[in-house]
């Protein structure tokens, strides 16, 4: 008979610039997404954060001025963790929403 062998653990957690784009460009106005991801075995868990708040990656949004700034990602598995900063820039239109 045969017993089925679990897979072990084998890599970290890893993200790089082309799953995790540590610059990313958006436009007030639009629907935007914060694009990261992770790979690793076990698949990590990605959780990323805006001035300590909850930010989930990929899921998109509408995006406003208040959304330029610095995010935080860490993915997580077994074997360790990795963290990576990404700077998001929103370009807006000039006096967009002003009264002048």
């Amino acid at each position: 008979f045969v017993v089925p062998i679990p897979a072990l653990p084998t890599a970290g957690p890893r993200m790089d610039d082309g799953s995790c784009p540590p610059s990313q460009n958006w436009t007030e106005g639009q629907d935007e997404t914060l694009r990261c991801s992770a790979r690793g075995n076990p698949p990590p868990r990605l959780e990323c954060t805006k001035d300590g708040e909850p930010f989930p990656a990929g899921v998109p949004r509408p995006v406003t001025r208040t959304h330029a700034g610095t995010y935080r990602c860490q993915a997580t598995n077994r074997l360790g963790t990795a963290v990576r900063n990404i700077t998001v820039w929103v370009h807006c239109e000039w006096g967009r929403g002003s009264r002048w």
